[in-house]
């Protein structure tokens, strides 16, 4: 039917939430019987291609290096070489494109949120943002909260706006050895996530200082971000703290699974993928109660509020109920949560945003 072009620069980037979606939609289209022909646009097309070698992908080299040659100049380009009838891009669609717009936005939190953000960013986002999501033909989002903001703040009709939700990323069965490399840290609580502000690690690190003077560890695991700040030296020299830049898929696995339970204390997030990765392996989880974080979480999980005054000591309330075994989830209440998100049917939905699109 229609030939989709797919921005897949994240697939080279920062490990985070769009890298996750896209890397996921892509394994998951085929099973769709999508009748579409998807044209995955990265720095590394014969990679790609490997990893994503079914007949209903093509793949292209992104010509043009930085954000604003990609959308001035080389998606108009590939648009016309490569005979897209709509692109599908992250965020920002290009502005002067022939092909019908596709854009993600996994959430608007430089709209609630601010601060998160600097000042040249901020306002950038707000702008393109705005414009991207009038202009497209079909927005897709990840969670009920983001699209009802988008709906809200950008007065986008619910009727182009679609739901692909993320799902547990998890599922590698764990070497040998990453078993016994978690089991040798417990107790420890888990932490997952980039080391930036927003993720707010450092409150985990404070609320976690009585428990871990008993000899329970804290386990973060997430490269350092731009406006990291002391937190990294913080993270080294404080005891009973395991700070790991990187995980592979079977220790991430076994660290979740062996965990006493994931503190996840971000300030706002599109959604929060460790949430659902935890309670997914039978895992307790306690997060912050901002944003799409309890869609993530719903009854499964225990919130508490992380700009609130007392926040330190709430958080550490809850994880000494987590070492005491009070915040085990119940299966039922898990599985019956953990149902509504599903890659396939993500995959199935960005699918039929195709097809209205290209109507």
């Amino acid at each position: 039917m229609a030939r989709i072009g797919v921005d897949a620069h994240v697939l080279d980037g920062k490990f985070q939430g769009s890298r996750t979606w896209i890397e996921n939609m892509l394994a998951h289209l085929p099973g769709t019987g999508t009748a579409h022909t998807w044209v995955i646009y990265s720095a590394n097309p014969a990679a790609t291609q490997a990893r994503y070698p079914a007949p209903c992908f093509e793949h292209r080299r992104i010509g043009m290096s930085g954000r604003f040659a990609r959308l001035l100049l080389f998606w108009p380009l590939a648009a016309r070489r490569d005979r897209l009838d709509a692109l599908m891009t992250t965020f920002v669609a290009p502005p002067f494109c022939t092909a019908r717009q596709m854009v993600v936005l996994h959430d608007l939190l430089f709209e609630s949120n601010p601060d998160f953000f600097p000042t040249a960013m901020r306002w950038r986002l707000r702008l393109l943002c705005r414009l991207s999501a009038w202009r497209a033909s079909a927005v897709l989002t990840i969670t009920r909260h983001t699209a009802g903001e988008i709906m809200r703040r950008y007065r986008v009709p619910a009727s182009r706006i679609h739901l692909a939700p993320c799902a547990a990323a998890v599922g590698t069965t764990p070497f040998p050895e990453d078993v016994a490399y978690a089991q040798n840290l417990r107790p420890y609580f888990l932490c997952v996530g980039r080391l930036d502000r927003r993720k707010n690690i450092g409150l985990a690190l404070t609320a976690s200082a009585a428990l871990r003077a008993d000899g329970v560890h804290l386990v973060v695991v997430g490269r350092e971000d731009d406006d990291v700040g002391d937190l990294p030296r913080a993270l080294a020299e404080a005891p009973g703290v395991v700070h790991l830049r990187d995980a592979s898929p079977g220790l991430l696995t076994a660290l979740y699974a062996q965990a006493t339970a994931l503190v996840f204390p971000s300030l706002g997030e599109g959604f929060g993928i460790p949430v659902v990765e935890a309670l997914a392996l039978g895992t307790a989880v306690i997060a912050s109660n901002h944003g799409a974080i309890m869609e993530a979480g719903g009854p499964a999980a225990h919130y508490f509020d992380p700009s609130a005054p007392d926040a330190a000591p709430a958080l550490t309330a809850l994880m000494r109920r987590a070492v005491a075994g009070d915040l085990t989830p119940a299966p039922a209440i898990v599985a019956a949560h953990l149902a509504q998100f599903d890659w396939g049917r993500a995959a199935s939905a960005l699918d039929a945003a195709a097809t209205d699109a290209t109507k």
